[in-house]
């Protein structure tokens, strides 16, 4: 009898650098729905992928959006850089 192996990765593994202080808002946030970041995490993109998009507007003020341009500039991250510039093309300062 021949046994099938399944050589399918069991899960995806996703590594985040967030500031400390993000991450300790962030957690205090989802603990009240009783759920870890990484719960979080799956919901946001499950809904990214059911509807095709980002499951929430974009509401970023100048200088929110301007500390992620730094961001991804300092982490040399250009794929992800145009993305956020794309969301407020006509921001200040860019």
């Amino acid at each position: 009898m021949m046994t099938k192996v399944d050589n399918t990765p069991q899960s995806a593994h996703l590594e985040l650098d967030l500031d400390p202080q993000l991450m300790q808002d962030v957690t205090h946030v989802y603990q009240k729905y009783g759920m870890s970041v990484t719960t979080a995490i799956h919901l946001f993109l499950q809904q990214s992928v059911s509807d095709q998009d980002l499951p929430f507007d974009v509401e970023l003020s100048p200088k929110q959006f301007q500390a992620e341009i730094a961001r991804e500039k300092a982490t040399g991250d250009l794929q992800s850089l145009a993305a956020v510039e794309a969301l407020w093309p006509d921001c200040p300062d860019q």
